[in-house]
Protein backbone atom coordinates (compact mmCIF):
# COMPACT_ATOMS: atom_id res chain seq x y z
CA UNK A 1 0.00 0.00 0.00
CA UNK A 2 1.38 3.37 -1.02
CA UNK A 3 0.41 5.05 2.26
CA UNK A 4 2.38 2.50 4.26
CA UNK A 5 5.44 2.90 2.04
CA UNK A 6 5.33 6.67 2.38
CA UNK A 7 5.10 6.47 6.17
CA UNK A 8 7.88 3.90 6.39
CA UNK A 9 10.19 6.23 4.47
CA UNK A 10 9.86 8.69 7.33
CA UNK A 11 10.86 6.02 9.85
CA UNK A 12 13.59 4.17 7.94
CA UNK A 13 16.41 5.90 6.10
CA UNK A 14 17.38 4.97 2.54
CA UNK A 15 19.78 2.29 3.85
CA UNK A 16 16.86 0.42 5.43
CA UNK A 17 17.95 1.26 8.96
CA UNK A 18 16.55 3.55 11.62
CA UNK A 19 17.44 5.44 14.76
CA UNK A 20 14.25 5.89 16.76
CA UNK A 21 14.36 8.02 19.89
CA UNK A 22 11.83 6.53 22.31
CA UNK A 23 10.24 9.30 24.36
CA UNK A 24 7.15 7.40 25.51
CA UNK A 25 8.32 7.17 29.14
CA UNK A 26 6.53 10.20 30.57
CA UNK A 27 3.30 8.21 30.87
CA UNK A 28 4.79 6.24 33.75
CA UNK A 29 7.92 8.20 34.76
CA UNK A 30 6.33 11.64 34.76
CA UNK A 31 8.13 14.93 34.01
CA UNK A 32 11.72 13.74 34.31
CA UNK A 33 14.63 15.74 32.85
CA UNK A 34 14.71 15.30 29.10
CA UNK A 35 10.92 14.91 28.91
CA UNK A 36 9.81 18.06 30.72
CA UNK A 37 10.06 20.01 27.46
CA UNK A 38 9.84 17.25 24.85
CA UNK A 39 9.94 19.64 21.89
CA UNK A 40 13.30 21.02 23.01
CA UNK A 41 14.69 17.50 23.26
CA UNK A 42 13.28 16.57 19.86
CA UNK A 43 15.02 19.52 18.24
CA UNK A 44 18.31 18.25 19.68
CA UNK A 45 17.89 14.64 18.55
CA UNK A 46 16.76 15.72 15.09
CA UNK A 47 19.93 17.80 14.81
CA UNK A 48 21.89 14.74 15.88
CA UNK A 49 20.44 12.56 13.13
CA UNK A 50 17.38 10.81 14.57
CA UNK A 51 15.20 9.16 11.94
CA UNK A 52 12.03 9.02 14.03
CA UNK A 53 10.64 9.80 17.47
CA UNK A 54 8.26 7.65 19.49
CA UNK A 55 5.87 9.23 21.99
CA UNK A 56 2.47 8.87 23.57
CA UNK A 57 -0.29 11.07 22.25
CA UNK A 58 0.12 13.84 24.83
CA UNK A 59 3.80 14.41 24.06
CA UNK A 60 3.20 13.83 20.36
CA UNK A 61 0.96 16.88 20.27
CA UNK A 62 3.80 18.96 21.74
CA UNK A 63 6.61 17.71 19.49
CA UNK A 64 5.01 17.52 16.07
CA UNK A 65 6.24 20.96 15.07
CA UNK A 66 9.83 20.08 15.98
CA UNK A 67 10.14 16.88 13.94
CA UNK A 68 11.35 18.55 10.74
CA UNK A 69 10.06 15.72 8.58
CA UNK A 70 11.27 12.87 10.75
CA UNK A 71 8.95 10.00 11.53
CA UNK A 72 6.44 10.05 14.35
CA UNK A 73 5.44 6.79 16.04
CA UNK A 74 2.59 6.84 18.55
CA UNK A 75 2.99 4.47 21.50
CA UNK A 76 -0.37 2.89 22.34
CA UNK A 77 -1.90 0.59 24.94
CA UNK A 78 -2.09 -3.07 23.96
CA UNK A 79 -5.26 -3.46 26.02
CA UNK A 80 -7.04 -0.29 24.91
CA UNK A 81 -10.80 -0.89 24.93
CA UNK A 82 -11.24 0.30 21.34
CA UNK A 83 -8.17 -0.49 19.20
CA UNK A 84 -9.93 0.72 16.06
CA UNK A 85 -10.38 4.16 17.58
CA UNK A 86 -6.70 4.16 18.58
CA UNK A 87 -5.53 3.42 15.04
CA UNK A 88 -8.00 5.89 13.53
CA UNK A 89 -6.72 8.58 15.92
CA UNK A 90 -3.14 7.89 14.84
CA UNK A 91 -4.14 8.20 11.19
CA UNK A 92 -6.04 11.44 11.83
CA UNK A 93 -3.07 12.83 13.77
CA UNK A 94 -0.73 12.20 10.86
CA UNK A 95 1.42 9.60 12.61
CA UNK A 96 3.79 7.43 10.63
CA UNK A 97 3.39 4.35 12.79
CA UNK A 98 2.13 2.95 16.06
CA UNK A 99 3.92 0.84 18.64
CA UNK A 100 2.58 -1.40 21.34
CA UNK A 101 4.27 -3.56 23.95
CA UNK A 102 3.43 -7.25 24.33
CA UNK A 103 4.80 -10.10 26.42
CA UNK A 104 5.24 -13.51 24.84
CA UNK A 105 4.94 -16.40 27.27
CA UNK A 106 3.12 -14.45 29.98
CA UNK A 107 -0.05 -15.54 31.74
CA UNK A 108 -2.10 -12.91 29.90
CA UNK A 109 -4.29 -14.82 27.43
CA UNK A 110 -5.60 -11.69 25.71
CA UNK A 111 -2.31 -9.93 24.97
CA UNK A 112 -1.41 -11.70 21.75
CA UNK A 113 -5.02 -11.61 20.56
CA UNK A 114 -4.98 -7.84 20.99
CA UNK A 115 -1.62 -7.67 19.22
CA UNK A 116 -3.16 -9.48 16.28
CA UNK A 117 -6.09 -7.06 16.25
CA UNK A 118 -3.69 -4.15 15.95
CA UNK A 119 -1.94 -5.98 13.13
CA UNK A 120 -5.18 -6.30 11.18
CA UNK A 121 -6.27 -2.72 11.81
CA UNK A 122 -2.90 -1.27 10.86
CA UNK A 123 -2.92 -3.31 7.67
CA UNK A 124 -6.37 -1.94 6.85
CA UNK A 125 -5.26 1.66 7.36
CA UNK A 126 -1.81 1.41 5.80
CA UNK A 127 -0.27 2.27 9.18
CA UNK A 128 3.17 0.78 9.95
CA UNK A 129 3.00 -1.33 13.09
CA UNK A 130 5.86 -1.89 15.52
CA UNK A 131 5.51 -4.66 18.09
CA UNK A 132 7.79 -4.45 21.11
CA UNK A 133 8.17 -8.09 22.11
CA UNK A 134 9.50 -9.17 25.51
CA UNK A 135 9.68 -12.76 26.78
CA UNK A 136 7.32 -13.07 29.80
CA UNK A 137 8.09 -9.67 31.40
CA UNK A 138 10.91 -7.19 31.88
CA UNK A 139 11.40 -8.54 35.40
CA UNK A 140 11.70 -12.19 34.30
CA UNK A 141 15.38 -11.88 33.44
CA UNK A 142 15.90 -15.64 33.51
CA UNK A 143 13.44 -15.95 30.61
CA UNK A 144 15.36 -13.50 28.40
CA UNK A 145 17.28 -16.24 26.63
CA UNK A 146 18.28 -15.94 22.97
CA UNK A 147 15.82 -18.68 22.07
CA UNK A 148 12.93 -16.94 23.82
CA UNK A 149 13.82 -13.58 22.31
CA UNK A 150 13.82 -15.18 18.86
CA UNK A 151 10.41 -16.75 19.48
CA UNK A 152 8.95 -13.50 20.79
CA UNK A 153 10.22 -11.57 17.77
CA UNK A 154 8.72 -14.05 15.32
CA UNK A 155 5.40 -14.08 17.18
CA UNK A 156 5.23 -10.31 16.85
CA UNK A 157 5.85 -10.58 13.12
CA UNK A 158 3.17 -13.26 12.78
CA UNK A 159 0.72 -10.94 14.52
CA UNK A 160 1.22 -8.46 11.70
CA UNK A 161 4.08 -6.24 12.86
CA UNK A 162 5.97 -4.49 10.08
CA UNK A 163 9.01 -4.35 12.36
CA UNK A 164 9.80 -5.70 15.80
CA UNK A 165 11.53 -4.07 18.73
CA UNK A 166 13.17 -6.41 21.21
CA UNK A 167 16.14 -6.84 23.49
CA UNK A 168 19.65 -7.65 22.36
CA UNK A 169 20.68 -11.21 23.13
CA UNK A 170 24.16 -10.27 24.32
CA UNK A 171 26.25 -11.48 21.40
CA UNK A 172 26.15 -11.14 17.61
CA UNK A 173 25.73 -14.79 16.66
CA UNK A 174 22.67 -15.47 18.80
CA UNK A 175 21.18 -12.15 17.68
CA UNK A 176 21.72 -13.14 14.08
CA UNK A 177 19.28 -15.99 14.70
CA UNK A 178 16.72 -13.50 16.03
CA UNK A 179 17.06 -11.34 12.91
CA UNK A 180 16.94 -14.24 10.49
CA UNK A 181 14.00 -15.86 12.25
CA UNK A 182 11.80 -12.80 12.56
CA UNK A 183 11.11 -12.28 8.87
CA UNK A 184 10.68 -8.52 9.39
CA UNK A 185 13.17 -5.78 10.38
CA UNK A 186 14.33 -6.08 14.00
CA UNK A 187 15.44 -3.11 16.09
CA UNK A 188 16.91 -3.27 19.57
CA UNK A 189 15.71 -1.50 22.68
CA UNK A 190 18.03 0.37 25.00
CA UNK A 191 16.67 -0.36 28.46
CA UNK A 192 17.96 1.46 31.52
CA UNK A 193 20.38 4.35 31.22
CA UNK A 194 23.92 3.08 30.83
CA UNK A 195 27.11 4.77 31.95
CA UNK A 196 28.00 5.43 28.35
CA UNK A 197 31.43 4.55 27.04
CA UNK A 198 32.10 1.90 24.48
CA UNK A 199 29.90 -0.93 25.79
CA UNK A 200 26.57 0.27 24.46
CA UNK A 201 28.14 1.56 21.25
CA UNK A 202 29.65 -1.90 20.72
CA UNK A 203 26.27 -3.50 21.35
CA UNK A 204 24.71 -1.35 18.63
CA UNK A 205 27.54 -2.02 16.18
CA UNK A 206 27.41 -5.76 16.85
CA UNK A 207 23.64 -5.89 16.35
CA UNK A 208 23.82 -3.94 13.10
CA UNK A 209 26.67 -6.14 11.86
CA UNK A 210 24.38 -9.19 11.91
CA UNK A 211 21.39 -7.50 10.31
CA UNK A 212 19.62 -5.44 12.95
CA UNK A 213 17.68 -2.60 11.36
CA UNK A 214 18.61 -0.11 14.05
CA UNK A 215 17.64 0.95 17.54
CA UNK A 216 14.81 2.45 19.57
CA UNK A 217 16.68 4.02 22.49
CA UNK A 218 15.18 6.30 25.10
CA UNK A 219 17.04 7.06 28.33
CA UNK A 220 20.43 6.50 26.71
CA UNK A 221 19.63 9.48 24.48
CA UNK A 222 17.16 11.90 26.07
CA UNK A 223 18.68 11.64 29.57
CA UNK A 224 22.26 11.91 28.30
CA UNK A 225 24.17 15.10 29.20
CA UNK A 226 24.12 16.02 25.50
CA UNK A 227 21.21 14.35 23.66
CA UNK A 228 22.31 15.73 20.31
CA UNK A 229 25.79 14.28 20.61
CA UNK A 230 24.46 10.97 21.93
CA UNK A 231 22.14 10.75 18.93
CA UNK A 232 24.95 11.64 16.57
CA UNK A 233 27.16 8.85 17.94
CA UNK A 234 24.42 6.23 17.58
CA UNK A 235 23.51 7.52 14.11
CA UNK A 236 27.11 7.04 13.00
CA UNK A 237 27.09 3.47 14.31
CA UNK A 238 23.86 2.70 12.46
CA UNK A 239 24.17 4.67 9.23
CA UNK A 240 27.81 5.62 8.94
CA UNK A 241 28.34 8.62 6.62
CA UNK A 242 24.72 8.39 5.40
CA UNK A 243 23.35 9.62 8.74
CA UNK A 244 20.56 12.19 8.49
CA UNK A 245 22.41 14.51 10.89
CA UNK A 246 22.48 17.96 9.35
CA UNK A 247 20.74 16.81 6.18
CA UNK A 248 17.38 17.68 4.69
CA UNK A 249 14.83 14.98 5.62
CA UNK A 250 13.56 12.61 2.93
CA UNK A 251 9.96 13.64 3.33
CA UNK A 252 8.37 16.78 4.75
CA UNK A 253 5.41 16.33 7.04
CA UNK A 254 2.24 17.82 5.61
Amino acid sequence: MQQRSHRLRRIFASDGRTLIVAMDHAGYMGPVPGLIDPAATVRKVVAGGADAVMAQLGSARRIVGALDGRGLIISVDLNAPDPMAVVEQAVAFGADGIKTLAYWGSDDPTGLRNLGRYGVLCERWGMPFQAEMIPVSFAAVDKHTPANIAIAARVGAECGADHVKTMYTGDPETFRAVVEGAGVPVIILGGARSDGGTAIARQVADAVSVGAAGIAFGRNIWSAPDPEEATRAFAAAIHGPTSRAGRVPQATRS
